[in-house]
């Protein structure tokens, strides 16, 4: 495994944690969105691969699989020995790159690890997911977790066994003056 191994391991659950997340809330249409340029919900159950005119293949009772890649772009459709797809499609997020941490205004005025965090929650994530991500210990994201829920720049919803953090309108409106 290479140097990057687990940012790109936070990465793919990140997305699986998100991916779930939109199917709990909101149905397939939602979980699907953005997955990759051609896929859809279509109807009532089926699902679109690609904009190509023509019919699609049928998802029969063997399922298919959802599986995010760390690649910035590229999806393709494939089907197994046992006659079940698969769509390969690149994760939410940033896989290469690793997120520096925000300095100036908003790190002197709520603290470097604090805004670290609120940055990093432009897309919603666990506090593992957050901890692999900025580097920073389980525990230290979980003291800035709370006091930054204390002061209603985030929430957390639970999905599953997890809780998934998110900014609110006002940690929106906070980090985004900041953001470049």
């Amino acid at each position: 495994m290479g140097p990057d191994w687990s940012r790109r391991r936070a990465l793919l659950e990140r997305d699986v944690t998100y991916r779930a997340g939109l199917l709990a809330a909101y149905g397939w249409p939602r979980a699907l969105e953005h997955m990759s340029r051609g896929s859809a919900w279509e109807g009532a159950d089926a699902i679109r691969f690609s904009k190509r005119p023509g019919p699609d293949r049928v998802v029969g009772d063997g399922g298919m699989l959802f599986v995010p890649v760390s690649v910035s772009s590229g999806t393709w459709l494939c089907e197994g020995p046992s006659a079940q797809y698969a769509l390969v499609y690149p994760a939410r997020g940033f896989a290469t790159n690793a997120h520096a941490r925000p300095d100036g205004a908003l790190g002197r005025l709520i603290g470097a690890g604090r805004a670290a965090i609120l940055h990093a929650l432009r897309c919603p994530a666990t506090s593992s997911e957050l901890a692999a991500q900025l580097d920073l210990s389980l525990g230290t994201v979980g003291g800035h977790l709370a006091i930054l829920r204390d002061a209603d720049l985030i929430i957390g919803t639970r999905v599953g066994r997890r809780v998934v953090y998110r900014r609110t309108e006002t940690g929106d409106l906070l980090a985004g003056r900041y953001e470049v």
